[in-house]
């Protein structure tokens, strides 16, 4: 509810009393101190005790008030609430000027240069409050009320000429501060409604400066947006292509610029109207949205064409996964009006800086790749490069096969040991993956696990590997073998998924696995994704009591202060390092860093590709005494990790 101008003043200058009030408790308390002192040897100590006790319930409440309206002040307030705010302090000042104005009366005996002592002390309270109190009038008029009228009535009561010359003199102050007063008062008044004016201007400037600037967003946005889809038009695309290709410049990644064609649009519109054709748009648009990264940048190129821009790409293969989805999203049937509606798509890409470096070659060559995927009979992807189209299919080929493996069970699980070098004995072993192909045989890691990744099918994978582990960790225990700990690969998309707690909890407990006997392994480039996620995560899986270790340490770009708050048990020194040791200086250092860091943050630690003996020796001398690598041994099957272990035992 808004306040008139009368409501407003009231407002700010009971806050501007509440404000001041603890300049006013300091010289209420000093004043009361120093008449104590005075009048200690004058009067007796009972009187001077209780009129000390009196003002300090008196402070008391003051300063009460004062904190709890202090608790408040910033919170909005009524009209209705602050005059019962006023009202409080109001009637707690009538008793503080009260409170001074009995003083005479217990002081009757003094002589009379004390009693007009006390008078002029009087008469300056009275007046310095105005500093403190003087905005809210009526506030102020109870303060002198109750303390120059009783003061007054005090001088009246006596005969003697001088004390109705004291009266007088008291008539006059009061009828003087009262004027004061009233000019104080009506200063404030004018100083803050002149404040609430130049707000109100202030704020109708802004809101018309608002209002001019949203409307000038407006036009920016049409003349840069298409109107029919709402997505970036030919202008707006063109400046982000040449953004991008600077970013890519330099950050040394690639970018992608696909050109999608519509196939036989010109049917649809001819045959049903450009209204229907209009409405096919909007749906392909949806459609296209609905798979796009959040960095990607989706636009109208004009007719019925569209075009992308991918950034941050890695390789050159990452450039047909979204391709393939636009593909697969298009082939989908589209039910508009009625009507069910099949529409197709033909798709060119070219790639900076493999292609060309400028926004100009590389929209045209993905056209002239565009057109070529319609002349391959549409409804495909075709890039500027014959070499990547080549590649580009292989990758097709490959995840098409990795799916195929997925449901028909060819990953195996191979462990590689992981050794306390002080005595060499066996403390645990890591679970790595690989894919038994019925045709090529194994296929190495590097070649399916970051499409796997990039695909979330490392989700599934990861399942089957920890299944498998634990499963054989189980029969080897039950056989009296000592594996040590299980050491398995985590993805942050594992923790991504809303149930990956309690199919971890499920695996272990069909398994029988203690937690004491599980590491859960996570690279640092990983967590430092998303950080604040992964240390939510992962205390979820630390509070099971699993074990939780970074891998890859040192290649990533983590922090100190996330490091300390990560609920993790181990570090591995990445084998980039290791491989620089014993010979290189630079390498020497990086490694004995990363032991003092473990060491200071109360961290176990773990080397892992260690070849070489030099290698052992140099990480043992420094202080880390786990060693994982091909020195001990290559990661091999779970028959031949069987024998490993028997050799151990013997």
């Amino acid at each position: 509810m808004s306040l008139n101008k009368y409501q407003i003043v009231t407002v700010e200058a009971v806050k501007r009393v509440y404000l001041n009030s603890q300049i006013g408790i300091f010289g209420h308390f000093a004043v009361v101190i120093l008449m104590a002192l005075i009048f200690m040897n004058k009067i007796p100590q009972s009187v001077i005790f209780f009129g000390v006790a009196v003002h300090m319930i008196i402070l008391t409440r003051r300063i009460m008030l004062t904190f709890k309206f202090n608790k408040i002040k910033d919170e909005p307030f009524s009209y209705i609430d602050i005059k019962k705010w006023m009202f409080i302090y109001t009637r707690c000042m009538f008793f503080s000027g009260a409170a001074f104005g009995l003083t005479l009366f217990f002081l009757e005996n003094l002589e009379v240069e004390y009693h007009f002592f006390i008078l002029s002390m009087l008469v300056a309270l009275a007046a310095g409050a105005i500093l403190t109190i003087g905005e809210v009038f009526t506030i102020y008029i109870s303060y002198l009320a109750g303390m120059l009228v009783v003061t007054f009535i005090w001088m009246l009561l006596h005969a003697e000429h001088i004390y109705n010359m004291g009266a007088l003199l008291i008539f006059g102050v009061f009828f003087y501060l009262v004027s004061t007063s009233r000019r104080y008062a009506d200063n404030f008044r004018e100083i803050v409604l002149e404040k609430n004016r130049a707000k109100e201007h202030i704020c109708e400037q802004e809101k018309a400066q608002e209002e001019i600037i949203e409307q000038k967003c407006i036009l920016d946005y049409q003349a840069k947006h298409d109107s029919l889809t709402d997505l970036p038009n030919r202008a707006l695309f063109n400046d982000r292509l040449k953004l991008g290709i600077q970013k890519a410049k330099r950050n040394g990644t690639i970018l992608a610029l696909y050109f999608i064609d519509l196939d036989n649009f010109k049917i649809v519109n001819d045959s049903l109207g450009h209204e229907m054709g209009d409405k096919v748009l909007k749906e392909v648009t949806l459609k296209l949205k609905s798979i796009m990264r959040i960095n990607d940048t989706l636009a109208r190129w004009g007719g019925d064409e569209f075009t992308v821009i991918l950034e941050d790409l890695k390789n050159s293969a990452a450039a047909s996964t979204l391709a393939q989805k636009i593909i697969k999203v298009l082939t989908e049937p589209l039910v508009i009006s009625g009507h069910t509606l099949y529409v197709t798509c033909s798709i060119g890409i070219s790639l900076y800086p493999q292609d060309g470096k400028n926004s100009e070659d590389l929209i045209k060559y993905a056209d002239s790749a565009m057109y070529k995927a319609k002349n391959e009979g549409k409804n495909n992807i075709q890039f500027y490069s014959d070499d990547m189209t080549k590649l580009a299919l292989e990758r097709v080929v490959m995840e098409s096969s990795l799916r195929s493996a997925i449901n028909n069970e060819e990953f195996v699980v191979y462990y590689q040991p992981q050794i306390d070098a002080t005595n060499d004995k066996l403390t645990g072993m890591e679970a790595l993956v690989r894919w038994n192909h019925p045709i090529n045989g194994l296929v190495s890691p590097f070649k399916f696990i970051p499409l796997a990744e990039e695909t979330g099918m490392i989700v599934e994978i990861d399942n089957i590997v920890m299944n498998i582990a634990m499963k054989q960790f189980r029969i080897w225990k039950d056989e009296g073998y000592n594996p040590g700990l299980l050491s398995l690969n985590l993805s942050m998309k594992h923790l991504e998924q809303q149930n990956y707690i309690k199919h971890l909890k499920a695996s272990m407990q069909m398994y029988s696995i203690d937690a004491q006997e599980l590491e859960l392994e996570l690279t640092e480039s990983d967590i430092m994704k998303r950080p604040e996620e992964a240390i939510v995560k992962l205390k979820e899986i630390s509070d099971l009591g699993v074990r939780i270790a970074i891998d890859d340490f040192g290649t990533g770009y983590s922090s100190l202060s996330y490091l300390k708050k990560l609920p993790i048990n181990k570090l591995k020194i990445d084998k980039s390092f290791v491989d620089d040791i014993p010979d290189d200086e630079d390498g020497k250092a990086i490694v004995r860093a990363v032991i003092a860091l473990t060491h200071s943050l109360n961290l176990e630690l773990i080397a892992e590709g260690v070849e070489e003996e030099s290698q052992k020796d140099f990480l043992l001398e420094n202080g880390c005494n786990n060693i994982q690598g091909y020195y001990y041994s290559k990661p091999i099957s779970f028959v031949n990790i069987q024998e490993y272990m028997k050799d151990k035992m013997r």
